[in-house]
């Protein structure tokens, strides 16, 4: 039987007005590395993507599901888990931890002294992944700037959502190239340096159901 997996990538945007966003620098070219991969090798792969990064000519074959907004992200990821069942979701979506409280109408106006956003935290989509997918081998994404205290802080974000696994980056470190580490439920610890591998070690716990 082939695998269904779903992978999401790239920033969700929060609304400050009609025309102004919160967002990150983020692409989600990971995403879009391990979705044309997995296809690659034969897996039936879902991608969500944020639509403003989205390169179809390196996807074919992969069902893509686009979006701009967290509360679209939200709205599309929780229809899709409803009603679709998957072994695999692999979360690298870089989703948004903040909201404001109130989107302004329209267009804010240019020549204020200062402006004031109040924010609030946003809803955790990855509890509504284990919530609606409970029996699917769920991987998520940890970044932090420094690597201090990064594998601690993955950790205890892995309990916290009840991932089976987490790839825990270092901001620093992706300024150089490609550096994670991988660490299960067990707190064992994959360093992995480049994409390429980082791929290996994802298809091979696909292979078996997230028991390595």
């Amino acid at each position: 039987m082939i695998k269904r997996i779903l992978i999401t990538a790239g920033p969700t945007w929060v609304k400050i007005d009609a025309v102004r966003v919160i967002t990150t620098i983020f692409s989600g070219n990971t995403g879009i590395f391990l979705a044309r991969n997995f296809r690659k090798h034969g897996f039936k792969v879902t991608l969500f993507i944020n639509s403003q990064h989205l390169n179809k000519t390196e996807l074919n074959g992969v069902r893509i599901i686009p979006f701009k907004y967290f509360e679209d992200f939200k709205e599309k990821i929780t229809r899709e888990l409803k009603t679709g069942c998957y072994d695999t979701i692999i979360h690298s979506a870089a989703v948004s931890d903040y909201r404001l409280v109130k989107v302004f109408k329209g267009k804010i106006a240019s020549g204020k002294k200062s402006l004031i956003l109040k924010l609030a935290p946003a809803e955790k989509i990855i509890k509504i992944m284990r919530k609606l997918q409970k029996n699917a081998t769920l991987i998520q994404f940890k970044l932090e700037i420094k690597r201090k205290s990064l594998v601690k802080k993955a950790f205890q974000s892995l309990k916290e959502n009840k991932s089976d696994f987490v790839i825990a980056n270092a901001f620093d470190d992706l300024k150089l190239g490609y550096k994670s580490f991988m660490i299960d439920k067990n707190s064992n610890i994959i360093t992995i340096n480049s994409k390429n591998v980082l791929f290996e070690k994802l298809e091979n716990i696909v292979k078996h159901g997230g028991n390595q």
